[in-house]
């Protein structure tokens, strides 16, 4: 065995640099010793929404390159051009939602025309507020300003990068004194726009009468088209092997808002996109999804609605024609203020990945309330209602308009928490707003489904991409190469995303065709606090091994990272029902062997493969050629046994003349 064996490649240490012209974020290489370095020697914060450090942009400058260079540990990779070098781009291409829409501005009227201000800690935010001589109200963890509005907003955009879309700004007047007294868990606006009704009284006969109506009280199922319905299941497929999701729409047309919570892999999107199409009304349908499942909801759209107006927010199209818009969550505030101001109406609301509105008191879930007041419809989709505790699908069930939801917090807990019991009978109680499938459903099926994501990237993230397309001091070969591999970086963030909502129970393997991305996922998936074991070339036999018997029997670890020539052949993996392919191989056959790690003898649950596909890069040049060779593999090539490397060669210039 040789020593190289059990050392680790030296990596760069600043790995990714990122900006939103007033913050600077770096990621860097996982060491435990990094958070007192950036805290305490360079006044960083950690953020973990991006799995980076976040410094006041006006810090980063050549002082701070030599700091690291004169600080850092030895034997740590440190290349201060190659730093500056990503500084300036990231510089040139700022992304405004990287960290504004994640520190929860939240604004509130106070009695006598001042403004309250609650936010995350920020230390840009908290100078702008102390440039505006805000007071900090310390028992409560905010701030009092003496402006008026407007100037408040304009100050904050202009100041802190903080837009009127990325905050919460309450429609209810607050008393400054009785904020200040408020016990924790009870800010203004938590319980917002009259969502939530009068408190049932505990202990008497009154409030338990009270209590025991709603609990009992039934939903109120609507009309259904049975013609219009029929005529969609035949259109689209709905029947058959693909009968659940005929059941599905059914479920989501019954009543004025409820859940599906289908396992990842049935097709949730495609039932909520039929079911909103049969909605009659006037109004658009606002989708409300993750940034990256943009372009993905306007394909399905598309799929469904070949002409329908498809206007996603951010993009510049006016509104006012739109038959669907989409939203990511962190720009609903400008959703509320086009709906405040007359702009725009919707009929629909259809909330994507519906867990990210789990907090009670997040700026994204205050605005979905003021949202949900204007529109009759909602529905609410997420394979994972309930993450880590029961409070949770209170929060859903008060967005929805359940019953249940007109119990107060403390009196669901008391009555549907703490117990299996308590649980069962809180899930008999919502079976009629919440359906939710197994994959079990697919039985009929051969056990190994497929789909396509597509991804979309942020700003800073697509002039990466960009930068390096247009990089010609490298040979095709070469860059190609070079773009796949970030592509590969580039899908951290979802990947994670995706594999955090999955349940507790699946496994998943992801593959990746450059080594290098294997311990750049590896470091990414570790700051999100996921345990994973990796598997490469480079890695001794023992090494190797372990990984294997640790992915198959430790129920912590719950993915294995492999590059697809190492790891796509010979091995058993059936302890994972997911397959990821960072990127698509080369070749079909190489693809079919790689996700048959999973899918094979001692398998005994349905086989999700899942393919991110970046919007508008080569990814989608590479499905097409994959899909191209697959049609052509029985007649006139066995891609089996071709050389992946030749195949690289030769289709390296065709792809970017395609791109």
């Amino acid at each position: 065995m040789k020593l190289s064996d059990y050392k680790k490649s030296p990596k760069e240490f600043i790995q990714g640099v990122r900006s939103d012209g007033f913050r600077v974020g770096l990621s860097t290489a996982f060491a435990p010793w990094i958070s007192a370095f950036f805290r305490e020697k360079h006044g960083g914060t950690w953020f973990g929404q991006g799995r980076m450090w976040a410094f006041d942009r006006s810090k980063i400058n050549g002082a701070f390159a030599a700091s690291l260079a004169e600080n850092l540990p030895s034997g740590i990779l440190y290349d201060v051009g190659q730093f500056a070098q990503k500084l300036r781009i990231a510089l040139a291409s700022p992304d405004p939602d990287l960290f504004a829409p994640f520190l929860d501005v939240q604004i509130f009227p106070v009695e006598g025309g001042d403004f309250v201000c609650l936010s995350r800690f920020d230390p840009l935010l908290v100078s702008t507020l102390q440039g505006l001589q805000g007071t900090f109200l310390r028992n409560r963890n905010a701030w009092r300003v003496k402006v008026a509005l407007p100037r408040l907003l304009e100050v904050l955009e202009t100041q802190a990068g903080i837009r009127r879309e990325h905050i919460f700004l309450s429609d209810t007047e607050i008393v400054l004194e009785q904020h200040a007294s408020m016990g924790e868990g009870d800010r203004p606006g938590v319980q917002v726009g009259g969502m939530v009704p009068e408190r049932v009284g505990a202990g008497d006969a009154e409030g338990e009468n009270a209590m025991l109506s709603v609990i009992a009280k039934p939903m109120k199922e609507l009309w259904i088209n049975e013609a219009d319905l029929a005529k969609a299941v035949q259109a689209y497929g709905l029947h058959g092997e693909y009968a659940y999701q005929e059941v599905g729409v059914r479920h989501l047309l019954r009543y004025s808002s409820c859940l599906l919570a289908d396992d990842m892999g049935l097709g949730k999107s495609r039932q909520a996109v039929v079911a909103a199409s049969l909605v009659t009304g006037p109004g658009a349908v606002l989708v409300v999804c993750p940034a990256s499942l943009r372009i993905n909801w306007e394909r399905e759209i598309h799929i469904i609605q070949p002409d329908a107006k498809v206007v996603i927010c951010g993009d510049g199209e006016a509104w006012s024609q739109a038959d669907w818009l989409i939203v990511n969550y962190e720009r609903l505030g400008a959703v509320v203020q086009a709906m405040s101001d007359g702009d725009v109406r919707f009929r629909v609301m259809l909330c994507d990945e519906a867990h990210y509105l789990k907090e009670p008191d997040s700026t994204r879930t205050r605005n979905a309330f003021l949202l949900s007041k204007h529109i009759e419809r909602r529905f609410l989709l997420t394979a994972t209602p309930v993450l880590n505790r029961e409070s949770e699908l209170h929060n859903l069930l008060r967005l929805s308009g359940h019953p249940i939801g007109a119990i107060p917090l403390s009196d669901f807990l008391s009555d549907f928490a703490g117990s299996p019991e308590l649980r069962k009978a809180l899930s008999e109680r919502v079976s009629e707003w919440m359906l939710r499938r197994r994959k079990d459903v697919l039985a009929s099926l051969k056990g190994k489904r497929h789909e396509f994501k597509y991804v979309d990237l942020a700003t800073g993230e697509r002039d990466q991409y960009l930068a390096a397309v247009s990089d010609n001091t490298q040979t095709a070969i070469v860059k190609i190469g070079k773009i796949r591999q970030l592509l590969e970086r580039l899908k951290a963030s979802w990947l994670i995303d995706t594999i955090t909502s999955l349940g507790d129970d699946d496994k998943s393997i992801i593959f990746c065709e450059y080594t290098e991305s294997v311990a750049y996922l590896a470091d990414e998936f570790a700051k999100a606090g996921i345990q994973t074991v990796t598997f490469t070339g480079s890695n001794s036999g023992t090494r190797k091994q372990k990984a294997i018997d640790t992915f198959m029997s430790d129920p912590a670890v719950k993915v294995f990272i492999g590059t697809t020539k190492a790891a796509g052949v010979g091995l058993n993996l059936v302890a994972a029902n997911y397959v990821f392919f960072a990127s698509l191989p080369w070749t079909a056959a190489a693809k079919r062997q790689a996700e048959d790690r999973a899918y094979r003898n001692g398998q005994k649950r349905a086989v999700t493969v899942l393919m991110p596909v970046i919007s508008g890069t080569i990814d989608e040049q590479v499905v097409l050629l994959l899909q191209h060779k697959e049609s052509i593999e029985q007649d006139l090539l066995d891609d089996s046994v071709q050389d992946p490397g030749l195949v690289e060669e030769q289709m390296a210039a065709k792809l970017f003349n395609a791109a």
